[in-house]
């Protein structure tokens, strides 16, 4: 089990402000999966992240689609735009969480942040 959370990097957002939209994104996904068993199973192995990264917003997009086509749970984040990004921005995105080689068959090309 784990949870992958993709990164655009062509954004040039901190530190501080990448940590805050992987954040929101595990936030989301974990909310979003609450009572179910891939949660369960995903909190029983201690929660398992990786954080990847995303060339582009099309990128992004373009995984989202795959990850949802093969069945997988996908939390996408909209920037509310207070610091670096313009609000409505898609910053990031969570797949998962799910059965890490069902979240490979999506994520297993990028790089990690």
């Amino acid at each position: 089990m784990k949870l992958a959370l993709v990164v655009r990097t062509d954004l040039g957002m901190g530190r501080g402000k990448i940590a805050a939209q992987v954040a929101h994104a595990a936030v989301a996904a974990t909310l979003a999966s609450l009572g179910g068993p891939a949660c369960y199973s995903w909190l029983e192995d201690g929660q398992p992240k990786v954080v990847l990264k995303a060339t582009s917003a099309e990128h992004l997009q373009d995984l989202a689609g795959q990850a949802r086509r093969a069945g997988l749970p996908v939390e996408l984040v909209r920037d509310a735009g207070r610091t670096q990004v313009q609000a409505g921005t898609v910053t990031c995105c969570a797949i998962g969480p799910a059965e890490a080689a069902q979240i490979d068959v999506v994520t297993a090309d990028l790089a990690l942040l």
